[in-house]
């Protein structure tokens, strides 16, 4: 994981600990298909074995993958977007598949 990474992954890890995040429809749906919780997207989140620079998203935002296990043991892949509103930096998370 270079520099550039390390601080997305801080800024993720920031939003997240803080509500600052918004979970599209499509990654819900990706969730309830592969029986997944939001405790198992946070384990990947704040204990990733990699992240990295995924270009940019439809709508020129920065995007990330970020890879991890689950407590389970389950390899994930999820794919985020930094975006920032008035109140600053705002995650988007689009989708999350098996690795």
């Amino acid at each position: 994981m270079n520099a550039k990474a390390r601080q997305a992954l801080k800024v993720i890890q920031a939003c997240v600990a803080s509500g600052r995040y918004r979970v599209l429809a499509h990654f819900t749906r990706r969730m309830d298909q592969r029986g997944l919780f939001w405790p198992d997207i946070a384990c990947v989140i704040f204990s990733p074995s990699d992240v990295q620079d995924d270009s940019m998203d439809d709508f020129g935002r920065p995007k990330w993958k970020v890879t991890g296990k689950t407590s389970d043991g389950l390899r994930l892949e999820i794919i985020c977007a930094m975006d920032r509103n008035k109140q600053g930096n705002l995650t988007v998370f689009i989708t999350v598949y098996w690795k």
